[in-house]
């Protein structure tokens, strides 16, 4: 009982397998009229952006329908494909944020994106996708999903406040004390707000990733035995959490709470000078500073001082599911297939700053010289190709990661009401590692 109630309280990270299909051999008429679900989370103005480019799909496959529905954040996602697939009812094609990797894997509900290609003998060139993309939704070397919306966090530069407070607008800063720096010049200059960023644990793990320190053991997920414990409470997570708060306490960085409106609403608003965010702001980011007659700058994601990793890539992913018709499962492959080509790609990079996921993309970008005339959209990519492949940077797989989450963003919140840091992370570190220990025993059922 105690089992299914933890598959219960963490509905975002795994589903009981409820039962395979395995591989249909039926044959497949190829131009057959078929209707397929795609389900995805993106909001706002990225709503008609995903609608046009499912659009397109359907001018180019007019036997297939695809009806597209917003179903709200990642976890709301999750929960009604859930629940569908319970009723028997799923979408074939589902949107889910990275960290829901491991969780879907092992959940039974899904079917592995090379295992249809192999199936219906539509290779995928693999090779055409950046590295640190398509190997963080590998597993053992099988593709499970398909790339779709990748990102880095940035630090965001108000080049107008840092001209004023005497500084190069031209050179962000990119180590923990050179933010500290920029803040203290910024708050002499009379800048109340040098820096915010939303509580989010994606910025701890990323600064994890720059130390090239697993998060979590056995291969940082991704080795042949399931991770079995979390290690962010070690020097690294120390590292990260001691200027991070430090920061907080000396008035330098301003808490904004979770979600992803409120520090964009400071730095727009010429409250805050700098911001991390998600580089998919780039964007909504550059337009409200030219509206008010200001410049943006991006720059890399702070570093501590010698650190010598990289960042990991964010963002979401389409899933297929199981049990469903031959002719919907080879509509679901295409589909997915041309969400991640160069076009489409292309179109949803310029539209949000989210980077296209295929090499190919990317260079028909820069010859088009979109680079040259938009610069703070290839600093994501520059920062993930600096990057070095280590198990570390490919990113930490963990079963329980969304609760994860929630469990360590609490501590921080702890940590603003002088909460040692070091207490904190042992805290959630023996929190979460409970839970890893009973979602590890109902997949071993």
């Amino acid at each position: 009982m105690k089992k299914l109630m933890i598959i219960a309280f963490l509905t975002v990270a795994i589903l009981i397998p409820l039962y395979s299909a395995g591989t249909r051999e039926a044959s497949v008429d190829e131009n057959a009229p078929v209707t397929i679900e795609f389900w995805h989370a993106m909001s706002g103005d990225r709503i008609d952006l995903i609608q046009g480019i499912v659009d397109d799909f359907m001018k180019e496959n007019p036997n297939i329908t695809v009806n597209v529905q917003y179903s709200g954040s990642y976890n709301e996602t999750l929960n009604k494909v859930v629940s569908a697939y319970k009723a028997g009812n799923a979408p074939s094609v589902f949107h889910l944020y990275e960290v829901g990797t491991l969780g879907m894997i092992k959940s039974g509900m899904v079917v592995a994106v090379d295992e249809l290609a192999t199936k219906f003998n539509s290779p995928i060139n693999w090779d055409e996708f950046f590295v640190p993309v398509q190997s963080y939704y590998k597993y053992q070397g099988q593709h499970y999903s398909m790339p779709f919306n990748s990102s880095t966090p940035l630090v965001y530069i108000n080049k107008t406040l840092f001209e004023k407070a005497g500084l190069d607008p031209n050179n962000p800063p990119k180590t923990f004390s050179d933010i500290r720096k920029a803040a203290l010049a910024l708050k002499k200059s009379g800048i109340d707000t040098p820096i915010t960023w939303n509580l989010h644990s994606w910025y701890f793990e990323q600064m994890h990733c720059l130390q090239d320190a697993p998060f979590v053991n056995n291969s940082n997920g991704r080795g042949e035995d399931l991770p079995t414990k979390v290690l962010f409470n070690q020097e690294a997570g120390v590292k990260i959490l001691e200027w991070w708060i430090g920061m907080y306490n000396d008035g330098l960085f301003m808490d904004v709470g979770p979600g992803w409106s409120n520090h964009r609403a400071a730095f727009g608003s010429g409250e805050a000078a700098m911001i991390m965010s998600s580089s998919s702001d780039v964007n909504l980011l550059t337009k409200t500073l030219a509206d008010k007659g200001r410049e943006l700058g991006t720059g890399y994601l702070p570093r501590p001082e010698g650190a010598t990793g990289g960042v990991a890539i964010g963002g979401g992913s389409l899933w297929l599911t199981q049990n469903h018709t031959p002719e919907e499962e080879l509509a679901a492959l295409k589909l997915v297939t041309y969400i991640s080509s160069d076009k489409p790609q292309m179109a949803w990079h310029k539209g949000t700053g989210y980077f296209p996921v295929r090499t190919t993309a990317m260079d028909k970008l820069e010859k088009a010289g979109w680079f040259v005339e938009n610069p703070n959209y290839k600093t994501a990519f520059d920062q993930l190709l600096l990057s070095p492949e280590t198990l570390n940077t490919a990113g930490s797989l963990l079963g329980v990661f969304p609760a994860t989450r929630a469990i360590v963003e609490g501590k921080i919140q702890e940590c603003y009401q002088d909460k040692d840091v070091k207490v904190a992370l042992n805290e959630a570190a023996a929190e979460i590692n409970s839970l890893v220990t009973e979602w590890n025993e109902v997949i071993a059922l």
